[in-house]
Protein backbone atom coordinates (compact mmCIF):
# COMPACT_ATOMS: atom_id res chain seq x y z
CA UNK A 1 0.00 0.00 0.00
CA UNK A 2 1.16 3.35 -0.97
CA UNK A 3 2.12 5.45 1.92
CA UNK A 4 0.05 8.32 0.13
CA UNK A 5 -3.16 6.44 0.40
CA UNK A 6 -2.80 5.81 3.75
CA UNK A 7 -2.57 9.76 4.25
CA UNK A 8 -5.82 10.82 2.86
CA UNK A 9 -7.89 7.70 4.65
CA UNK A 10 -6.10 9.36 7.64
CA UNK A 11 -7.66 12.95 7.54
CA UNK A 12 -11.26 11.20 7.11
CA UNK A 13 -10.67 9.78 10.19
CA UNK A 14 -9.44 12.91 11.55
CA UNK A 15 -12.97 14.45 9.64
CA UNK A 16 -14.83 11.76 11.11
CA UNK A 17 -13.69 12.11 14.83
CA UNK A 18 -14.24 16.03 14.90
CA UNK A 19 -17.94 15.02 13.58
CA UNK A 20 -18.83 12.67 16.02
CA UNK A 21 -17.64 15.46 18.64
CA UNK A 22 -20.01 17.97 17.08
CA UNK A 23 -22.65 15.63 16.63
CA UNK A 24 -22.60 15.14 20.43
CA UNK A 25 -22.22 18.20 21.34
CA UNK A 26 -25.83 19.41 19.50
CA UNK A 27 -27.10 16.87 21.22
CA UNK A 28 -28.25 19.32 24.31
CA UNK A 29 -29.38 21.55 21.38
CA UNK A 30 -31.50 19.60 19.33
CA UNK A 31 -34.15 16.69 19.03
CA UNK A 32 -31.86 13.84 19.27
CA UNK A 33 -34.48 11.14 19.51
CA UNK A 34 -32.70 9.44 21.75
CA UNK A 35 -31.34 10.13 25.62
CA UNK A 36 -29.10 12.69 26.66
CA UNK A 37 -27.66 13.67 30.06
CA UNK A 38 -27.73 17.60 29.02
CA UNK A 39 -31.40 19.49 27.87
CA UNK A 40 -30.43 23.02 27.19
CA UNK A 41 -33.76 25.07 26.66
CA UNK A 42 -31.80 26.59 23.70
CA UNK A 43 -32.27 25.14 20.57
CA UNK A 44 -31.00 25.14 16.62
CA UNK A 45 -33.46 23.65 14.47
CA UNK A 46 -30.80 23.30 11.96
CA UNK A 47 -29.38 20.44 13.57
CA UNK A 48 -32.53 17.70 13.05
CA UNK A 49 -30.97 18.00 9.82
CA UNK A 50 -27.26 18.37 10.93
CA UNK A 51 -28.36 14.49 12.52
CA UNK A 52 -29.94 13.05 10.06
CA UNK A 53 -26.99 13.43 7.88
CA UNK A 54 -24.25 12.47 10.39
CA UNK A 55 -26.63 9.21 11.78
CA UNK A 56 -26.68 8.16 7.62
CA UNK A 57 -23.13 7.85 6.86
CA UNK A 58 -20.82 8.95 9.68
CA UNK A 59 -20.76 5.70 12.18
CA UNK A 60 -20.59 3.67 8.67
CA UNK A 61 -17.68 5.22 6.84
CA UNK A 62 -15.81 5.34 10.34
CA UNK A 63 -16.53 1.41 10.23
CA UNK A 64 -15.51 1.17 7.06
CA UNK A 65 -12.28 2.84 7.69
CA UNK A 66 -11.37 0.84 10.51
CA UNK A 67 -12.05 -2.64 8.34
CA UNK A 68 -9.18 -1.06 5.67
CA UNK A 69 -7.05 -0.20 8.62
CA UNK A 70 -7.61 -4.08 10.14
CA UNK A 71 -7.03 -5.69 7.02
CA UNK A 72 -3.88 -3.62 6.52
CA UNK A 73 -2.58 -4.53 10.06
CA UNK A 74 -3.88 -8.23 9.83
CA UNK A 75 -1.84 -9.53 7.27
CA UNK A 76 1.65 -7.79 8.52
CA UNK A 77 1.41 -9.13 11.68
CA UNK A 78 1.35 -13.24 12.64
CA UNK A 79 -2.46 -14.00 14.38
CA UNK A 80 -1.37 -13.43 17.81
CA UNK A 81 -0.01 -10.04 17.81
CA UNK A 82 -2.57 -9.12 15.55
CA UNK A 83 -5.45 -10.30 18.46
CA UNK A 84 -3.23 -9.40 20.93
CA UNK A 85 -2.66 -5.65 19.38
CA UNK A 86 -6.73 -5.38 19.08
CA UNK A 87 -7.49 -6.36 22.65
CA UNK A 88 -5.16 -3.63 23.87
CA UNK A 89 -6.34 -0.39 21.79
CA UNK A 90 -9.84 -1.59 22.32
CA UNK A 91 -10.33 -4.02 25.07
CA UNK A 92 -8.03 -1.99 27.45
CA UNK A 93 -9.87 1.50 26.85
CA UNK A 94 -12.78 -0.33 26.47
CA UNK A 95 -12.84 -1.99 30.16
CA UNK A 96 -10.99 0.86 31.80
CA UNK A 97 -13.76 4.16 30.53
CA UNK A 98 -16.50 1.25 30.83
CA UNK A 99 -15.43 -0.43 34.45
CA UNK A 100 -13.86 2.44 35.79
CA UNK A 101 -15.47 5.70 34.83
CA UNK A 102 -19.08 4.87 33.74
CA UNK A 103 -20.09 2.13 36.27
CA UNK A 104 -19.44 3.89 39.56
CA UNK A 105 -20.84 7.17 37.93
CA UNK A 106 -23.86 5.51 36.49
CA UNK A 107 -23.90 3.59 39.94
CA UNK A 108 -23.60 6.39 42.40
CA UNK A 109 -26.67 8.24 39.67
CA UNK A 110 -28.91 5.43 40.32
CA UNK A 111 -28.95 5.47 43.51
CA UNK A 112 -29.30 1.90 43.22
CA UNK A 113 -29.25 -0.27 46.59
CA UNK A 114 -27.90 -3.47 44.68
CA UNK A 115 -24.79 -5.08 44.82
CA UNK A 116 -22.05 -2.86 42.05
CA UNK A 117 -21.45 -6.17 40.04
CA UNK A 118 -25.04 -7.19 39.77
CA UNK A 119 -25.70 -3.25 38.83
CA UNK A 120 -23.33 -3.47 36.13
CA UNK A 121 -24.25 -7.01 34.44
CA UNK A 122 -28.07 -5.74 34.31
CA UNK A 123 -27.26 -2.11 33.01
CA UNK A 124 -25.08 -3.81 30.39
CA UNK A 125 -27.42 -6.33 29.49
CA UNK A 126 -30.88 -4.10 30.14
CA UNK A 127 -29.90 -0.38 29.78
CA UNK A 128 -27.11 -0.80 26.58
CA UNK A 129 -25.45 1.41 25.83
CA UNK A 130 -25.56 2.92 28.98
CA UNK A 131 -22.86 0.23 30.42
CA UNK A 132 -20.26 1.34 27.97
CA UNK A 133 -21.48 4.67 26.65
CA UNK A 134 -20.07 6.02 23.34
CA UNK A 135 -17.50 3.33 23.24
CA UNK A 136 -20.36 1.11 21.91
CA UNK A 137 -18.40 1.53 18.82
CA UNK A 138 -15.03 0.43 20.24
CA UNK A 139 -17.19 -2.69 21.41
CA UNK A 140 -18.44 -3.64 17.94
CA UNK A 141 -15.44 -2.81 16.35
CA UNK A 142 -13.96 -5.71 18.45
CA UNK A 143 -16.75 -8.08 17.99
CA UNK A 144 -16.27 -7.14 14.17
CA UNK A 145 -12.63 -8.15 14.09
CA UNK A 146 -13.26 -11.25 15.79
CA UNK A 147 -16.01 -12.82 13.27
CA UNK A 148 -13.66 -11.70 10.40
CA UNK A 149 -10.75 -13.41 11.53
CA UNK A 150 -13.06 -16.46 12.02
CA UNK A 151 -14.76 -15.62 8.85
CA UNK A 152 -11.28 -15.63 7.09
CA UNK A 153 -10.41 -18.63 8.53
CA UNK A 154 -12.84 -20.78 7.48
CA UNK A 155 -12.74 -19.46 4.05
CA UNK A 156 -9.15 -19.73 3.64
CA UNK A 157 -9.41 -23.47 4.60
CA UNK A 158 -12.22 -24.20 2.54
CA UNK A 159 -10.13 -22.50 -0.40
CA UNK A 160 -13.50 -20.39 -1.11
CA UNK A 161 -12.58 -17.58 -4.01
CA UNK A 162 -15.69 -15.87 -4.85
CA UNK A 163 -14.43 -13.85 -8.11
CA UNK A 164 -16.02 -10.02 -7.25
CA UNK A 165 -15.35 -7.12 -8.96
CA UNK A 166 -15.39 -3.18 -8.45
CA UNK A 167 -17.67 -1.84 -10.95
CA UNK A 168 -19.31 2.34 -11.41
CA UNK A 169 -22.65 0.61 -10.62
CA UNK A 170 -21.76 -1.90 -7.57
CA UNK A 171 -22.81 1.01 -5.03
CA UNK A 172 -26.16 1.14 -6.41
CA UNK A 173 -26.28 -2.88 -5.95
CA UNK A 174 -25.04 -2.28 -2.65
CA UNK A 175 -27.65 0.18 -1.82
CA UNK A 176 -30.46 -1.69 -2.94
CA UNK A 177 -29.07 -4.85 -1.43
CA UNK A 178 -28.58 -3.00 2.28
CA UNK A 179 -32.04 -1.05 2.21
CA UNK A 180 -33.79 -4.56 1.83
CA UNK A 181 -31.94 -6.14 4.76
CA UNK A 182 -32.67 -3.01 6.78
CA UNK A 183 -36.05 -2.34 6.60
CA UNK A 184 -36.74 -5.97 7.28
CA UNK A 185 -34.53 -5.54 10.35
CA UNK A 186 -36.04 -2.11 11.43
CA UNK A 187 -39.37 -3.57 11.16
CA UNK A 188 -38.66 -5.37 14.13
CA UNK A 189 -35.69 -2.97 15.70
CA UNK A 190 -36.48 0.43 15.00
CA UNK A 191 -33.75 2.82 15.25
CA UNK A 192 -32.64 4.06 18.56
CA UNK A 193 -33.39 0.57 20.07
CA UNK A 194 -30.14 -1.37 21.27
CA UNK A 195 -29.77 -4.44 22.22
CA UNK A 196 -26.89 -6.42 23.78
CA UNK A 197 -25.95 -8.97 21.76
CA UNK A 198 -22.32 -9.72 23.09
CA UNK A 199 -21.66 -6.33 23.01
CA UNK A 200 -24.50 -3.23 22.77
CA UNK A 201 -25.32 -1.95 19.70
CA UNK A 202 -28.29 -0.11 17.98
CA UNK A 203 -29.11 -3.46 15.61
CA UNK A 204 -31.44 -0.80 13.10
CA UNK A 205 -27.87 -0.11 12.12
CA UNK A 206 -25.88 -2.68 12.17
CA UNK A 207 -26.56 -4.75 9.00
CA UNK A 208 -24.52 -0.95 7.44
CA UNK A 209 -21.97 -1.23 10.44
CA UNK A 210 -21.40 -4.65 9.89
CA UNK A 211 -21.03 -4.78 5.89
CA UNK A 212 -19.32 -1.52 5.79
CA UNK A 213 -16.22 -2.83 8.11
CA UNK A 214 -16.19 -6.06 5.80
CA UNK A 215 -16.20 -4.20 3.05
CA UNK A 216 -13.22 -2.04 4.21
CA UNK A 217 -11.06 -4.91 4.46
CA UNK A 218 -12.21 -6.23 1.20
CA UNK A 219 -11.47 -3.11 -0.70
CA UNK A 220 -8.04 -2.72 0.83
CA UNK A 221 -7.15 -5.95 -0.28
CA UNK A 222 -8.58 -5.59 -3.97
CA UNK A 223 -7.17 -2.07 -4.40
CA UNK A 224 -10.66 -0.88 -5.27
CA UNK A 225 -10.01 2.48 -3.52
CA UNK A 226 -8.13 3.03 -6.74
CA UNK A 227 -10.85 2.31 -8.74
CA UNK A 228 -13.11 5.57 -7.65
CA UNK A 229 -12.46 8.10 -9.28
CA UNK A 230 -13.13 11.79 -8.26
CA UNK A 231 -15.59 11.82 -11.03
CA UNK A 232 -17.49 9.37 -9.89
CA UNK A 233 -17.01 9.77 -6.51
CA UNK A 234 -18.71 13.31 -6.71
CA UNK A 235 -21.27 11.81 -9.14
CA UNK A 236 -22.54 9.62 -6.31
CA UNK A 237 -22.15 12.90 -3.82
CA UNK A 238 -24.31 14.80 -5.60
CA UNK A 239 -26.96 12.15 -6.16
CA UNK A 240 -27.36 11.50 -2.63
CA UNK A 241 -27.30 15.53 -1.91
CA UNK A 242 -30.37 15.63 -4.39
CA UNK A 243 -31.94 12.71 -2.77
CA UNK A 244 -31.57 14.46 0.49
CA UNK A 245 -32.95 18.04 -0.84
CA UNK A 246 -35.85 16.17 -2.49
CA UNK A 247 -36.62 14.07 0.88
CA UNK A 248 -36.30 16.19 3.76
CA UNK A 249 -37.99 19.60 2.39
CA UNK A 250 -40.75 17.18 1.12
CA UNK A 251 -40.32 17.73 -2.82
CA UNK A 252 -41.83 14.12 -3.54
CA UNK A 253 -44.32 12.31 -1.40
CA UNK A 254 -41.89 10.26 -0.17
CA UNK A 255 -42.83 8.53 3.28
CA UNK A 256 -42.71 5.10 5.13
CA UNK A 257 -40.26 2.58 6.46
CA UNK A 258 -38.86 1.59 3.18
CA UNK A 259 -38.41 4.74 1.61
CA UNK A 260 -37.04 6.19 4.69
CA UNK A 261 -33.95 2.88 4.82
CA UNK A 262 -33.41 3.72 1.33
CA UNK A 263 -32.96 7.53 1.43
CA UNK A 264 -30.29 6.74 4.64
CA UNK A 265 -28.64 4.44 2.24
CA UNK A 266 -28.00 6.05 -0.93
CA UNK A 267 -26.69 9.20 1.86
CA UNK A 268 -24.34 6.83 3.13
CA UNK A 269 -23.21 5.61 -0.02
CA UNK A 270 -23.35 8.75 -1.90
CA UNK A 271 -21.66 11.01 1.14
CA UNK A 272 -18.64 8.48 1.84
CA UNK A 273 -17.76 8.03 -1.68
CA UNK A 274 -17.48 12.15 -1.98
CA UNK A 275 -15.81 12.05 1.01
CA UNK A 276 -13.29 9.65 0.01
CA UNK A 277 -12.46 11.14 -3.34
CA UNK A 278 -12.46 14.80 -2.23
CA UNK A 279 -10.05 13.89 0.59
CA UNK A 280 -7.88 12.05 -1.82
CA UNK A 281 -7.54 14.80 -3.51
CA UNK A 282 -7.16 17.61 -1.92
CA UNK A 283 -6.12 16.43 1.92
CA UNK A 284 -3.74 13.36 0.77
CA UNK A 285 -0.40 14.62 3.08
CA UNK A 286 -0.05 13.92 6.54
CA UNK A 287 2.22 16.36 8.33
CA UNK A 288 2.89 18.57 11.16
CA UNK A 289 -0.43 19.37 12.64
CA UNK A 290 -2.96 16.79 10.75
CA UNK A 291 0.00 14.21 11.64
CA UNK A 292 -0.34 15.40 15.49
CA UNK A 293 -4.30 15.53 15.05
CA UNK A 294 -4.28 11.70 13.83
CA UNK A 295 -1.76 10.51 16.20
CA UNK A 296 -4.80 12.05 19.16
CA UNK A 297 -7.61 10.94 16.65
CA UNK A 298 -8.44 8.01 18.92
CA UNK A 299 -7.53 9.87 22.62
CA UNK A 300 -10.18 12.55 21.08
CA UNK A 301 -12.77 10.21 20.62
CA UNK A 302 -11.98 7.96 23.81
CA UNK A 303 -12.26 11.35 25.73
CA UNK A 304 -14.14 13.77 24.35
CA UNK A 305 -17.63 12.87 25.77
CA UNK A 306 -16.83 13.50 29.10
CA UNK A 307 -15.69 16.81 28.33
CA UNK A 308 -18.38 17.72 26.11
CA UNK A 309 -20.91 16.99 28.48
CA UNK A 310 -18.88 19.22 31.17
CA UNK A 311 -18.91 21.86 28.91
CA UNK A 312 -22.64 21.27 27.99
CA UNK A 313 -23.32 21.83 31.62
CA UNK A 314 -21.41 25.14 32.68
CA UNK A 315 -22.81 26.62 29.48
CA UNK A 316 -26.80 25.58 30.34
CA UNK A 317 -27.59 28.64 32.28
CA UNK A 318 -25.96 31.12 30.01
CA UNK A 319 -28.07 33.53 27.65
CA UNK A 320 -27.12 32.72 24.47
CA UNK A 321 -28.81 30.78 21.26
CA UNK A 322 -28.21 26.79 20.99
CA UNK A 323 -26.60 27.56 17.55
CA UNK A 324 -23.61 29.49 19.33
CA UNK A 325 -23.76 26.96 22.33
CA UNK A 326 -23.04 24.27 20.20
CA UNK A 327 -20.23 26.05 17.81
CA UNK A 328 -18.36 26.61 21.20
CA UNK A 329 -18.53 22.93 22.36
CA UNK A 330 -17.90 21.65 19.52
CA UNK A 331 -14.54 23.47 19.02
CA UNK A 332 -13.54 23.22 22.63
CA UNK A 333 -14.63 20.19 23.31
CA UNK A 334 -12.47 19.57 20.59
CA UNK A 335 -9.52 21.34 21.69
CA UNK A 336 -9.61 20.63 26.05
CA UNK A 337 -10.03 16.87 24.81
CA UNK A 338 -7.41 16.79 22.44
CA UNK A 339 -5.09 19.00 24.85
CA UNK A 340 -6.10 15.91 27.70
CA UNK A 341 -5.03 13.35 25.16
CA UNK A 342 -1.74 15.20 24.25
CA UNK A 343 -0.74 15.26 28.21
CA UNK A 344 -1.67 11.59 28.74
CA UNK A 345 -0.59 10.17 25.51
CA UNK A 346 2.84 11.37 27.05
CA UNK A 347 3.19 8.84 28.71
CA UNK A 348 4.76 5.35 26.49
CA UNK A 349 2.09 3.16 27.68
CA UNK A 350 -0.72 4.90 27.31
CA UNK A 351 0.92 6.01 24.16
CA UNK A 352 0.92 2.69 22.33
CA UNK A 353 -2.62 2.25 23.40
CA UNK A 354 -4.22 5.15 22.43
Amino acid sequence: MEKQRIAYIDQIKVFLTCLVVAHHAGQAYGNTGGVWLVDDPAKAEFLRSFFFLNASYMMGLYFFISGYFMFFSFTRKPSTTFLLDRFKRLGIPLGVISIGVLLPLNYIDSSSDENIVVFFVESYIDNPPMGVGHLWFVACLLLFTLIYIILYSLLSRLKVNVPISFKSYSPILYIFSLSVVGYFVRLVYPIDHWETWLVPMEVAHLPQYFSLFILGAIFNSKNWLDQITTRLGVSYLFAAMLVFVIYKFDFLPLEGLFIETLVECILCVGISMGVIVLFKKFANTMAGFSKYLSDNSYGIYILHLFVVIIIQKLMLDLPMNGTIKFLIVSVFGTLFSLAISHVIRKNKMVREII
